[in-house]
């Protein structure tokens, strides 16, 4: 039976595990969706991965820290598993997934150099919580890196009625879910809350072909 923080976490991820969203999870590389950690990254370092997914950012961070250790987490068995048959296919040997949840990691403190989260505060409901879990198990000198999206920020142009409709959608899920679809913005603040020194941020934009192309991926995920 899973710790109930676990099983709740499982019932209230807003965008499920359905083919159409980890098939684009798996196109997702440290190159892109890390690259404000990488350049942090020494070989030798210990590495927790939150909400690792599939693994396609996972392998790229074990890369960079190797021969350090890696840890990845998720409550999906079926995306871990992907992960692991990623891991053997392009011979990564420093890393290793397990079904485990940060609020109630079975790690001792301090056992990480760095822990990253990507996408993953805005589908938590106490995320200042989450980052205090994060900062429990960090060494003395680690460090949190983590990236999540604003979707009130997202503009497009032309017009097109289906994305708005998506986003009013979207937003209305994830707050019954006890979620934050603006997670984004509020990342600095919740990292104050949670007891880190005051850093500085960065933010950053992706774009799509068209908005015709967007509307399609919405509504058909």
């Amino acid at each position: 039976m899973l710790p109930h923080s676990m099983a709740s976490t499982l019932e209230t991820y807003t965008h499920g595990h359905q083919e159409s969203v980890v098939s684009r999870h798996r196109k997702r590389t440290a190159s892109e969706a890390a690259a404000f950690l990488l350049p942090h990254l020494k070989p030798g370092m210990r590495l927790l991965d939150v909400g690792c997914g599939p693994g396609s950012i996972t392998l790229g961070l074990a890369a960079a820290v190797a021969p350090g250790e890696v840890l990845a987490i998720d409550l999906s068995s079926d995306v871990l598993e992907e992960g692991r048959r990623l891991a053997i296919e392009k011979g990564v040997r420093n890393v290793r997934f397990e079904r485990a949840d940060i609020d109630d990691l079975a790690q001792p403190d301090g056992a990480f150099d760095v822990v990253y989260a990507h996408q993953v505060l805005q589908h938590v409901r106490e995320p200042v919580r989450t980052l205090r879990a994060m900062k429990r198990v960090l060494a003395r000198g680690g460090f949190v890196a983590v990236r999540d999206s604003d979707y009130g920020t997202c503009t497009w142009s032309p017009p097109e009625p289906r994305i708005g409709r998506w986003l009013e959608i979207y937003h209305a899920v994830a707050s019954a879910n006890g979620a934050d679809a603006d997670a984004g913005r509020h990342l600095y603040g919740w990292l104050v809350r949670a007891g880190f020194p005051h850093r500085g941020g960065a933010g950053s934009t992706e774009s799509a072909d068209s908005g015709a192309t967007v509307a399609r991926q919405f509504t058909h995920s």
